[in-house]
């Protein structure tokens, strides 16, 4: 004999499954923890930016390997940094990583409402580059790592190498806010160190053979500082000036092994590790407006010892001491 009173039980139960179904569904929730987005743009690909990448990635990963990394690259094209950083923010990801001040920058200029957290990486000047409001405390949902390195300190660097370095070329993108920053920065720190600064701009990457063409004859040596153009064409640049028996100088250790004769400046990987750091405080919860900008922890000189001797210039055994040297150039 069917028993109803069962029957009419089984059947509250279905109903309220349905409904505790279409319940979840409508309102977004999912038995499954929802997946942590983070969208990176960066602003061209050259080692020492995918340096910091790879840093940011590692970092993330190695604390939530569920998280998704969405990337791209501007590939040196400001339209192009503006289109990606649109699509970032309609794809509503839980951070927004710019590797490099203009990506960063057009992040900002598309998250009109303030409502996704922004974190830059490399970032000479944020405050020039009207990313913060102040170091310590950012606002406006921003923060992250800059890699700024005092001008003088490399300068410094470069005349241990070169004692009689009198003339240096710097070539740069007039686009670049950062590079525009630290120009200025130069020019004022250049004539306590007996040096005069030539500049040569380039707007874009083609560009660059012909700017370091222009400096061949009327500079000692070559320092690219920071700037995402010059870098991504800096086989190039090498390649010019060692023909012309001219030393390239880089803030970037990673271009070392790409055929910079020396560098000064700060580990990319480890700026990256730091930015991803911060991502992880956001994802738990932190203001990004209320964590303070933060620089690179520490700084290293590097040294190519087989294009110094390819330029025939001599580096004291104790600078070699006291850097990392590479050996395996490129160039």
């Amino acid at each position: 004999m069917l028993d109803y009173k069962l029957l009419s039980f089984n059947k509250i139960l279905v109903l309220l499954a349905a409904l505790t179904t279409l319940f979840y569904t409508n309102v977004g929730f999912s038995s499954e923890t929802p997946t942590k987005r983070i969208s990176i743009i960066q602003v061209v690909e050259h080692p020492a930016l995918d340096a910091a990448r790879k840093g940011i990635i590692d970092t993330l990963q190695e604390n939530d390997k569920k998280i998704q990394i969405d990337f791209q690259s501007a590939q040196g094209n400001a339209a192009l940094g503006a289109q990606i950083a649109q699509k970032f923010v309609g794809s509503n990801p839980s951070v927004m990583v710019g590797i490099g001040t203009s990506v960063s920058q057009a992040l900002v200029a598309a998250d009109q409402k303030r409502n996704i957290p922004i974190v830059f990486s490399s970032v000479s000047d944020p405050l020039s580059a009207k990313l913060v409001n102040d170091l310590k405390k950012p606002g406006n949902d921003v923060t992250g790592v800059s890699d700024f390195i005092e001008p003088g300190l490399q300068f410094e660097l470069f005349k241990k190498i070169m004692p009689k370095l009198t003339k240096i070329g710097i070539i740069y993108s007039p686009g670049e806010s950062n590079s525009v920053v630290l120009n200025e920065k130069m020019k004022k720190v250049a004539g306590s160190y007996g040096l005069e600064l030539i500049f040569a701009p380039a707007n874009t990457s083609g560009d660059v053979p012909q700017a370091t063409h222009s400096l061949m004859s009327r500079v000692q040596a070559i320092f690219i500082n920071n700037d995402n153009i010059a870098l991504s064409a800096f086989e190039a640049i090498v390649k010019i000036a060692t023909q012309n028996n001219i030393p390239v100088f880089c803030s970037d250790i990673d271009m070392v092994e790409q055929g910079a004769l020396a560098a000064l400046g700060p580990n990319q990987y480890e700026v990256g590790k730091q930015v991803g750091k911060i991502i992880l405080q956001i994802l738990a919860g932190e203001k990004p407006g209320q964590i303070p900008v933060g620089f690179p922890e520490k700084t290293e000189i590097w040294i190519n010892p087989l294009q110094a001797k390819t330029l025939k210039v001599e580096i004291s055994k104790e600078l070699m001491q006291k850097a990392k040297l590479v050996t395996n150039s490129s160039s």
